[in-house]
């Protein structure tokens, strides 16, 4: 085959890879995936030290919040999973990360947190060492 067969070959095979070629979109962390991780903490919020289970879905639910739409999606079924709590002290949840070791703050998320927010939240504890 002649240089010029190879380069229409060539030209034909990147197009195709091109035109098939589509990025991977990743979800968001399901509601149901964080309610899972979140029902072993629940003895915390209600007042108790953490289990090393809970610890485990602290560390679990800061791998999911890789972007800020995965740690504001986090923050909306954390809400929701809050809802169905009578009383808690909304202040134990930022207690999580420091009581089980891990890096990550977490701000103090009631039903009236706007959790579009939570990315700023979380930059200013940084800043302040909260």
């Amino acid at each position: 085959m002649d240089s010029v067969g190879v380069r229409i070959l060539w030209s034909v095979a990147i197009t195709l890879l091109l035109v098939s070629w589509k990025p991977m979109v990743f979800a968001v962390p399901s509601c149901g995936r964080v309610t899972s991780k979140l029902t072993s903490c629940l003895s915390f919020i209600n007042g108790h030290e953490p289990t090393n289970s809970c610890c485990s879905s602290v560390k679990g639910l800061t791998a999911m919040g890789k972007t800020k739409n995965d740690r504001v999606a986090i923050c909306n079924c954390v809400k929701q999973v809050m809802k169905r709590l009578n009383n808690y002290d909304p202040k134990r949840i930022t207690l999580l990360p420091k009581k089980c070791h891990v890096g990550l703050k977490f701000p103090p998320i009631n039903q009236d947190y706007d959790c579009k927010k939570v990315e700023v939240d979380m930059l200013m504890w940084r800043e302040q060492g909260l």
